[in-house]
Protein backbone atom coordinates (compact mmCIF):
# COMPACT_ATOMS: atom_id res chain seq x y z
CA UNK A 1 0.00 0.00 0.00
CA UNK A 2 2.80 2.27 0.68
CA UNK A 3 4.06 1.47 -2.91
CA UNK A 4 0.44 2.76 -4.53
CA UNK A 5 0.54 5.95 -2.36
CA UNK A 6 3.69 6.55 -3.30
CA UNK A 7 3.25 6.40 -6.94
CA UNK A 8 -0.12 8.03 -6.61
CA UNK A 9 1.63 10.97 -5.00
CA UNK A 10 4.07 10.59 -8.04
CA UNK A 11 1.27 11.14 -10.53
CA UNK A 12 -0.01 14.07 -8.71
CA UNK A 13 3.11 15.47 -9.34
CA UNK A 14 3.85 14.89 -12.89
CA UNK A 15 0.10 15.99 -13.90
CA UNK A 16 0.50 18.96 -12.54
CA UNK A 17 4.13 19.89 -14.71
CA UNK A 18 1.90 17.96 -17.56
CA UNK A 19 -0.65 20.86 -17.20
CA UNK A 20 2.05 23.28 -17.85
CA UNK A 21 4.20 21.37 -20.79
CA UNK A 22 1.40 19.41 -22.67
CA UNK A 23 0.09 23.06 -23.58
CA UNK A 24 3.14 23.90 -25.13
CA UNK A 25 4.37 20.83 -26.83
CA UNK A 26 0.88 20.52 -28.60
CA UNK A 27 1.11 24.06 -29.69
CA UNK A 28 4.75 23.20 -31.00
CA UNK A 29 3.11 20.39 -33.36
CA UNK A 30 3.49 17.48 -30.81
CA UNK A 31 0.55 15.58 -29.67
CA UNK A 32 0.86 14.60 -25.71
CA UNK A 33 -0.55 11.60 -23.96
CA UNK A 34 -1.24 11.66 -20.16
CA UNK A 35 -1.45 8.35 -20.36
CA UNK A 36 2.59 7.77 -21.23
CA UNK A 37 3.02 9.78 -17.17
CA UNK A 38 1.83 6.52 -15.66
CA UNK A 39 4.99 4.87 -16.55
CA UNK A 40 7.18 6.85 -14.36
CA UNK A 41 4.69 7.12 -11.44
CA UNK A 42 4.48 3.28 -11.26
CA UNK A 43 7.98 2.88 -11.46
CA UNK A 44 8.61 5.38 -8.62
CA UNK A 45 6.03 3.42 -6.70
CA UNK A 46 8.13 0.49 -7.23
CA UNK A 47 11.09 1.47 -6.34
CA UNK A 48 9.38 2.96 -2.79
CA UNK A 49 9.87 -1.14 -2.11
CA UNK A 50 13.13 -0.72 -2.08
CA UNK A 51 14.17 1.94 0.23
CA UNK A 52 17.14 0.20 2.02
CA UNK A 53 18.98 -0.48 -1.30
CA UNK A 54 19.74 2.23 -3.23
CA UNK A 55 20.90 1.04 -6.54
CA UNK A 56 18.21 -1.36 -6.92
CA UNK A 57 15.57 1.15 -6.50
CA UNK A 58 17.30 3.57 -8.83
CA UNK A 59 17.34 0.85 -11.67
CA UNK A 60 13.82 0.67 -10.94
CA UNK A 61 12.97 4.62 -11.77
CA UNK A 62 15.21 4.13 -14.43
CA UNK A 63 12.92 1.37 -16.06
CA UNK A 64 10.76 4.84 -16.90
CA UNK A 65 13.18 5.36 -19.77
CA UNK A 66 12.00 2.97 -21.65
CA UNK A 67 8.94 5.56 -22.18
CA UNK A 68 10.91 7.39 -24.76
CA UNK A 69 10.86 4.28 -27.64
CA UNK A 70 6.51 5.24 -27.29
CA UNK A 71 6.77 8.72 -28.24
CA UNK A 72 8.03 9.46 -31.77
CA UNK A 73 8.11 13.02 -31.72
CA UNK A 74 10.89 15.18 -30.76
CA UNK A 75 8.54 17.71 -29.32
CA UNK A 76 7.16 15.13 -26.86
CA UNK A 77 10.18 13.35 -25.95
CA UNK A 78 11.50 17.04 -24.79
CA UNK A 79 8.07 16.87 -23.06
CA UNK A 80 8.86 13.78 -21.08
CA UNK A 81 12.40 13.69 -20.39
CA UNK A 82 11.89 16.12 -17.31
CA UNK A 83 8.63 14.08 -16.22
CA UNK A 84 11.41 11.03 -16.29
CA UNK A 85 14.25 12.54 -14.22
CA UNK A 86 12.00 14.26 -11.73
CA UNK A 87 11.32 10.76 -9.95
CA UNK A 88 14.65 9.45 -11.42
CA UNK A 89 16.21 12.30 -9.04
CA UNK A 90 14.13 11.36 -5.75
CA UNK A 91 14.92 7.64 -6.19
CA UNK A 92 18.38 8.13 -6.46
CA UNK A 93 18.58 10.67 -3.37
CA UNK A 94 16.00 8.38 -1.27
CA UNK A 95 13.51 11.03 -0.85
CA UNK A 96 10.01 9.37 -0.62
CA UNK A 97 8.02 11.70 1.22
CA UNK A 98 3.96 10.93 2.27
CA UNK A 99 2.76 14.57 3.63
CA UNK A 100 -0.43 16.23 3.96
CA UNK A 101 1.00 19.52 4.60
CA UNK A 102 3.39 19.10 1.11
CA UNK A 103 0.12 17.89 -0.91
CA UNK A 104 -1.30 20.93 0.48
CA UNK A 105 1.09 23.43 -0.22
CA UNK A 106 1.93 22.58 -4.05
CA UNK A 107 -2.15 22.00 -4.50
CA UNK A 108 -2.54 25.72 -3.36
CA UNK A 109 0.55 26.88 -5.65
CA UNK A 110 -0.90 24.91 -8.24
CA UNK A 111 -4.29 26.72 -8.05
CA UNK A 112 -2.39 30.26 -7.89
CA UNK A 113 -0.28 29.78 -10.81
CA UNK A 114 -2.27 27.31 -12.92
CA UNK A 115 -5.32 29.86 -13.76
CA UNK A 116 -2.96 33.14 -14.98
CA UNK A 117 -0.94 30.58 -17.26
CA UNK A 118 -4.43 29.31 -18.61
CA UNK A 119 -6.25 32.59 -18.78
CA UNK A 120 -2.72 34.57 -20.41
CA UNK A 121 -1.76 31.57 -23.07
CA UNK A 122 -5.08 31.21 -23.87
CA UNK A 123 -5.80 35.07 -25.03
CA UNK A 124 -1.87 35.41 -26.75
CA UNK A 125 -1.48 32.18 -28.34
CA UNK A 126 -4.36 28.84 -28.64
CA UNK A 127 -7.49 28.99 -26.10
CA UNK A 128 -8.26 25.54 -27.98
CA UNK A 129 -5.34 23.89 -27.02
CA UNK A 130 -5.76 24.76 -23.51
CA UNK A 131 -9.47 23.78 -23.40
CA UNK A 132 -8.90 20.28 -25.06
CA UNK A 133 -4.98 19.70 -23.97
CA UNK A 134 -4.13 21.26 -20.68
CA UNK A 135 -7.65 21.56 -18.77
CA UNK A 136 -8.08 18.70 -18.51
CA UNK A 137 -4.53 17.40 -16.92
CA UNK A 138 -5.17 20.20 -14.40
CA UNK A 139 -8.42 19.00 -13.27
CA UNK A 140 -7.24 15.55 -13.12
CA UNK A 141 -3.88 16.91 -11.22
CA UNK A 142 -6.73 19.15 -8.97
CA UNK A 143 -8.73 16.05 -8.00
CA UNK A 144 -5.82 13.68 -7.01
CA UNK A 145 -4.30 16.38 -4.62
CA UNK A 146 -7.48 16.54 -2.98
CA UNK A 147 -7.32 12.85 -2.67
CA UNK A 148 -4.04 12.65 -1.47
CA UNK A 149 -5.00 15.48 1.16
CA UNK A 150 -7.59 13.80 2.41
CA UNK A 151 -5.74 10.57 3.02
CA UNK A 152 -2.40 11.60 4.23
CA UNK A 153 -4.06 14.04 6.78
CA UNK A 154 -4.66 11.16 8.80
CA UNK A 155 -1.62 8.96 10.85
CA UNK A 156 0.71 6.52 8.85
CA UNK A 157 -0.95 3.39 10.73
CA UNK A 158 -4.05 4.56 9.49
CA UNK A 159 -3.73 5.73 5.99
CA UNK A 160 -1.54 2.75 5.05
CA UNK A 161 -4.25 0.37 5.84
CA UNK A 162 -5.68 -1.30 3.30
CA UNK A 163 -9.15 -1.01 4.57
CA UNK A 164 -9.26 2.48 4.65
CA UNK A 165 -7.43 3.14 1.42
CA UNK A 166 -10.64 1.03 -0.10
CA UNK A 167 -13.36 2.72 2.08
CA UNK A 168 -11.96 5.83 0.06
CA UNK A 169 -11.22 4.46 -3.29
CA UNK A 170 -15.43 5.15 -3.74
CA UNK A 171 -14.44 8.62 -3.67
CA UNK A 172 -11.27 8.88 -5.56
CA UNK A 173 -13.56 7.09 -8.65
CA UNK A 174 -16.41 9.66 -8.01
CA UNK A 175 -13.23 12.43 -8.72
CA UNK A 176 -12.46 9.92 -11.50
CA UNK A 177 -15.80 10.23 -13.04
CA UNK A 178 -16.08 13.76 -12.85
CA UNK A 179 -12.96 14.19 -14.27
CA UNK A 180 -13.47 12.30 -16.99
CA UNK A 181 -16.76 14.25 -17.75
CA UNK A 182 -14.94 17.49 -17.42
CA UNK A 183 -12.56 16.52 -19.81
CA UNK A 184 -14.93 14.74 -22.26
CA UNK A 185 -14.63 17.20 -25.44
CA UNK A 186 -18.28 17.68 -25.55
CA UNK A 187 -18.65 18.98 -22.19
CA UNK A 188 -15.62 20.91 -23.20
CA UNK A 189 -17.12 21.95 -26.43
CA UNK A 190 -20.17 23.56 -24.64
CA UNK A 191 -18.17 25.36 -22.27
CA UNK A 192 -15.90 26.63 -24.66
CA UNK A 193 -19.42 27.75 -26.65
CA UNK A 194 -20.74 29.61 -23.49
CA UNK A 195 -17.67 31.12 -22.98
CA UNK A 196 -17.65 32.32 -26.44
CA UNK A 197 -20.82 33.60 -26.46
CA UNK A 198 -20.48 35.40 -23.10
CA UNK A 199 -17.15 36.82 -24.59
CA UNK A 200 -18.42 37.91 -27.87
CA UNK A 201 -21.91 38.70 -26.80
CA UNK A 202 -20.96 40.56 -23.71
CA UNK A 203 -17.15 41.34 -22.97
CA UNK A 204 -16.22 42.31 -26.67
CA UNK A 205 -19.14 45.00 -26.99
CA UNK A 206 -18.41 46.79 -24.01
CA UNK A 207 -14.67 46.66 -23.95
CA UNK A 208 -15.43 48.04 -27.92
CA UNK A 209 -16.86 51.16 -26.65
CA UNK A 210 -14.38 53.37 -24.78
CA UNK A 211 -11.78 51.87 -28.02
CA UNK A 212 -14.83 53.26 -30.62
CA UNK A 213 -14.31 56.79 -28.98
CA UNK A 214 -11.01 56.84 -29.02
CA UNK A 215 -11.20 55.93 -32.69
CA UNK A 216 -13.54 58.46 -33.70
CA UNK A 217 -11.55 61.40 -31.37
CA UNK A 218 -8.46 60.47 -33.29
CA UNK A 219 -10.06 60.51 -36.66
CA UNK A 220 -12.43 63.63 -36.09
CA UNK A 221 -10.45 65.72 -33.71
CA UNK A 222 -6.67 64.84 -33.05
CA UNK A 223 -6.23 64.22 -36.94
CA UNK A 224 -7.33 67.39 -38.24
CA UNK A 225 -5.07 69.07 -35.35
CA UNK A 226 -1.87 67.62 -36.53
CA UNK A 227 -2.84 68.25 -40.08
CA UNK A 228 -3.57 72.27 -38.90
CA UNK A 229 -0.66 72.70 -37.13
CA UNK A 230 1.47 71.36 -39.90
CA UNK A 231 -0.20 73.52 -42.37
CA UNK A 232 0.48 76.54 -39.53
CA UNK A 233 4.10 75.73 -38.97
CA UNK A 234 4.18 75.36 -42.90
CA UNK A 235 3.06 78.75 -43.33
CA UNK A 236 5.18 80.55 -40.48
CA UNK A 237 8.25 79.01 -42.39
CA UNK A 238 7.77 81.00 -45.25
CA UNK A 239 6.47 77.61 -47.41
CA UNK A 240 2.62 77.82 -48.76
CA UNK A 241 3.26 74.63 -50.03
CA UNK A 242 1.22 72.25 -48.62
CA UNK A 243 3.76 69.26 -50.32
CA UNK A 244 5.81 69.71 -47.44
CA UNK A 245 2.74 67.17 -45.63
CA UNK A 246 3.81 64.32 -47.99
CA UNK A 247 6.87 63.82 -45.58
CA UNK A 248 5.07 62.75 -42.69
CA UNK A 249 5.83 59.29 -42.06
CA UNK A 250 2.91 56.76 -43.18
CA UNK A 251 1.06 59.14 -45.12
CA UNK A 252 0.59 58.31 -49.15
CA UNK A 253 2.11 60.58 -51.22
CA UNK A 254 -0.82 63.14 -52.64
CA UNK A 255 -3.36 61.67 -50.13
CA UNK A 256 -4.38 61.80 -47.31
CA UNK A 257 -4.84 58.38 -45.61
CA UNK A 258 -2.33 56.26 -44.23
CA UNK A 259 -0.91 53.31 -46.22
CA UNK A 260 -1.05 50.09 -44.78
CA UNK A 261 2.24 47.84 -43.63
CA UNK A 262 3.14 45.84 -46.33
CA UNK A 263 5.62 43.53 -44.64
CA UNK A 264 5.28 42.47 -41.18
CA UNK A 265 8.48 43.66 -38.63
CA UNK A 266 8.61 40.02 -37.67
CA UNK A 267 7.36 36.59 -37.67
CA UNK A 268 5.04 36.79 -34.99
CA UNK A 269 3.98 32.77 -35.19
CA UNK A 270 8.07 32.31 -35.02
CA UNK A 271 8.34 34.48 -31.80
CA UNK A 272 5.71 32.93 -30.36
CA UNK A 273 7.03 29.71 -30.85
CA UNK A 274 9.97 30.74 -29.09
CA UNK A 275 8.63 32.55 -26.30
CA UNK A 276 6.92 29.27 -25.71
CA UNK A 277 10.05 27.11 -25.94
CA UNK A 278 11.57 29.76 -23.36
CA UNK A 279 8.78 29.78 -21.07
CA UNK A 280 8.26 26.08 -20.75
CA UNK A 281 12.13 25.76 -20.00
CA UNK A 282 12.06 28.23 -16.99
CA UNK A 283 8.61 26.85 -15.99
CA UNK A 284 10.14 23.33 -15.86
CA UNK A 285 13.23 24.62 -14.11
CA UNK A 286 10.98 26.92 -11.42
CA UNK A 287 8.26 23.71 -11.18
CA UNK A 288 10.86 21.07 -10.27
CA UNK A 289 12.84 23.88 -8.22
CA UNK A 290 9.81 24.02 -6.15
CA UNK A 291 9.00 20.24 -5.62
CA UNK A 292 12.33 19.36 -4.78
CA UNK A 293 12.39 22.17 -1.85
CA UNK A 294 9.06 20.23 -0.89
CA UNK A 295 10.43 16.69 -1.08
CA UNK A 296 13.35 18.28 1.26
CA UNK A 297 10.74 18.55 4.46
CA UNK A 298 11.87 16.40 7.33
CA UNK A 299 10.65 13.48 8.63
CA UNK A 300 10.26 12.28 12.19
CA UNK A 301 12.18 10.15 12.84
CA UNK A 302 11.69 7.46 15.32
CA UNK A 303 14.24 7.39 18.53
CA UNK A 304 15.16 10.97 18.18
CA UNK A 305 12.75 13.83 19.95
CA UNK A 306 12.39 16.65 17.80
CA UNK A 307 10.95 19.97 18.29
CA UNK A 308 7.48 20.37 17.32
CA UNK A 309 6.39 23.14 14.88
CA UNK A 310 2.91 24.47 14.02
CA UNK A 311 1.42 23.51 10.53
CA UNK A 312 1.73 26.15 8.33
CA UNK A 313 -1.97 25.95 7.48
CA UNK A 314 -2.76 26.81 11.07
CA UNK A 315 -1.65 30.42 11.05
CA UNK A 316 -2.67 31.23 7.39
CA UNK A 317 -4.77 33.97 7.72
CA UNK A 318 -8.19 32.50 5.70
CA UNK A 319 -11.65 34.13 6.42
CA UNK A 320 -13.32 31.50 8.87
CA UNK A 321 -16.09 31.33 6.36
CA UNK A 322 -14.30 28.93 4.72
CA UNK A 323 -13.32 27.04 7.63
CA UNK A 324 -15.11 24.73 9.59
CA UNK A 325 -15.34 24.71 13.11
CA UNK A 326 -12.86 22.17 13.69
CA UNK A 327 -10.60 23.94 11.66
CA UNK A 328 -11.17 26.89 13.17
CA UNK A 329 -9.87 26.15 16.63
CA UNK A 330 -7.04 24.24 15.30
CA UNK A 331 -6.01 27.20 13.86
CA UNK A 332 -6.69 29.21 17.21
CA UNK A 333 -4.54 26.77 19.06
CA UNK A 334 -1.63 26.75 16.52
CA UNK A 335 -1.28 30.55 17.03
CA UNK A 336 -0.96 30.32 20.35
CA UNK A 337 2.10 27.69 20.13
CA UNK A 338 3.34 29.66 17.76
CA UNK A 339 3.44 32.90 20.59
CA UNK A 340 5.24 30.18 22.81
CA UNK A 341 7.54 29.62 20.18
CA UNK A 342 8.38 33.14 19.73
CA UNK A 343 8.93 33.40 23.43
CA UNK A 344 11.32 30.83 23.35
CA UNK A 345 9.40 27.93 24.80
CA UNK A 346 10.64 24.73 23.14
CA UNK A 347 9.26 21.16 23.46
CA UNK A 348 9.51 17.88 22.59
CA UNK A 349 7.28 15.60 20.63
CA UNK A 350 7.20 13.65 23.39
CA UNK A 351 4.95 15.93 25.45
CA UNK A 352 1.91 16.17 25.36
CA UNK A 353 -0.50 19.53 24.86
CA UNK A 354 -0.84 19.45 28.94
CA UNK A 355 2.56 19.41 29.33
CA UNK A 356 2.89 22.78 27.32
CA UNK A 357 0.67 24.83 29.75
CA UNK A 358 2.39 27.32 31.66
CA UNK A 359 5.68 27.33 29.38
CA UNK A 360 4.98 31.30 29.44
CA UNK A 361 4.72 32.96 32.39
CA UNK A 362 2.83 36.36 31.51
CA UNK A 363 -0.28 34.40 29.60
CA UNK A 364 -3.65 34.02 31.45
CA UNK A 365 -3.38 29.93 32.95
CA UNK A 366 -7.03 29.53 32.68
CA UNK A 367 -6.96 31.04 29.15
CA UNK A 368 -4.69 28.56 28.04
CA UNK A 369 -6.53 25.55 29.57
CA UNK A 370 -9.92 26.61 28.06
CA UNK A 371 -8.44 26.87 24.63
CA UNK A 372 -6.54 23.37 25.65
CA UNK A 373 -10.08 21.85 26.26
CA UNK A 374 -11.49 23.39 23.09
CA UNK A 375 -8.31 22.19 20.96
CA UNK A 376 -8.81 18.89 22.17
CA UNK A 377 -12.61 18.35 21.35
CA UNK A 378 -11.87 19.68 17.66
CA UNK A 379 -8.56 17.26 17.47
CA UNK A 380 -10.30 14.29 18.70
CA UNK A 381 -13.58 14.90 18.92
CA UNK A 382 -14.36 16.83 15.83
CA UNK A 383 -17.47 17.80 17.14
CA UNK A 384 -16.43 21.45 17.96
CA UNK A 385 -19.38 23.86 16.75
CA UNK A 386 -19.37 27.68 15.82
CA UNK A 387 -19.41 28.89 19.03
CA UNK A 388 -16.38 26.61 20.17
CA UNK A 389 -14.91 28.25 17.37
CA UNK A 390 -15.67 31.93 18.22
CA UNK A 391 -14.80 31.15 21.81
CA UNK A 392 -11.56 29.87 20.48
CA UNK A 393 -10.56 32.98 18.79
CA UNK A 394 -11.13 34.90 21.43
CA UNK A 395 -9.02 33.21 23.95
CA UNK A 396 -6.56 33.06 21.01
CA UNK A 397 -6.75 37.44 21.14
CA UNK A 398 -6.76 37.56 24.90
CA UNK A 399 -3.47 35.84 24.71
CA UNK A 400 -2.29 37.68 22.38
CA UNK A 401 -2.68 40.97 24.06
CA UNK A 402 0.01 40.39 27.35
CA UNK A 403 2.47 40.23 24.31
CA UNK A 404 1.49 43.26 22.54
CA UNK A 405 1.79 44.83 26.10
CA UNK A 406 5.15 43.75 26.21
CA UNK A 407 6.14 45.32 23.34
Amino acid sequence: MTAFLHGLRMMGDLLIYSAFAAFFAACLGGTPAAQILLLPALCYGVSACFLNRPILRTGCAAVSLLGLLLVPDWVDRAAYLPAVFYPLYLAWKGEYLLSADRQADIFLLFCKAYPVFAVLLSLAWNGKVMLAVSLPLAVWAVLLQIFLMRVLRQAPALYRNPGYLLANAGLLILLGVFGFLVSCPTVLGAAQTAGGAVYFGLVVPVLTVPLSLIAWAAEHLLLPAITALLYWIAARSGNQDPAVLESVPGRIPGGGDFAPAEEPLFNGVLALKVAGVALLGIGCILLFRRLFQKNKVPLAEAGQAKTRRSSRRMHRRWPSFFLSPNARVRRAYGRYLERQARHGATWETSETSLDLLGRTPFLDPEAEQQLRLLYLKARYGECATPQDAAAAERLERALEQPEQSER
